[in-house]
């Protein structure tokens, strides 16, 4: 398809279905949503090899910040346990895909720290707990959340190479309007996901935790 061809079509949306503008984003955004899980990865292998040298990552940050990282949440309904986790999960969210206004630094380092700092927890309860408690904790809502929170940062990644195209000039332009639909469907989906994850998060894993491990 020809530049001109490609204008004419950016001027609406109409004959655009949804399904297949979804389809779409996901073709152009998955190499890209894939290395982000990659850097996810790298950090959990991390935080996990911190861990076999004795660090624990979360004393060590609440000793430096004088506060823990995450906050005492125990006295909340499951209700208002699910909104302050949508709203912190949004805010990651929406920092991964801004994040292309840094150059993908702020994206890329979400995705590593993140995966630090999972890697590490989950490796130090594991070790009292045993791997079962860990993989009942985080898998019922993290099927959810992650590929929501890589997702994202495919976005922001993915929005970084479209500038270096037009810097190069092998584009006419960063935003069309076929793209921001596409990708705002995306985006769409990818908050959807996070939104069940609250729902899971909040109901579902504490009723699995008290149910399979009730001491």
């Amino acid at each position: 398809m020809n530049e001109q061809t490609q204008r004419e079509r950016d001027r609406t949306t109409g004959g655009y279905p949804p399904r297949e503008a979804l389809a779409d984003a996901w073709d152009e955004h998955s190499r890209y949503v894939g290395f982000a899980a990659g850097l996810f990865a790298f950090g959990i292998i991390v935080g996990i090899a911190l861990m076999a040298a004795g660090y624990n990552l979360l004393e060590i940050i609440e000793e430096l910040v004088g506060e823990p990282l995450f906050p005492d949440i125990g006295g909340q309904s499951r209700t208002e346990l699910m909104r302050f986790l949508l709203v912190n999960n949004t805010r990651a969210f929406l920092l991964s895909i801004l994040g292309a206004l840094t150059l993908g630094l702020l994206t890329a380092w979400a995705m590593v720290f993140n995966g630090v700092i999972v890697g590490n927890v989950g490796a130090f309860v594991a070790s009292d707990v045993g791997i079962g408690f860990i993989l009942v904790g985080l898998l019922p809502h993290g099927i959810f959340e992650l590929p929501a929170l890589f997702i994202a940062a495919g976005v922001g990644f993915r929005l970084l190479y479209r500038v270096g195209q037009r810097l190069r000039g092998l584009r006419d332009a960063i935003l069309t309007r076929r793209y921001l639909y596409r990708t705002g469907l995306l985006v769409l989906a990818g908050w959807l996901l996070l939104v069940v994850a609250a729902v899971v998060e909040a109901f579902v894993t504490p009723a699995l935790l008290e149910a399979l491990f009730a001491a």
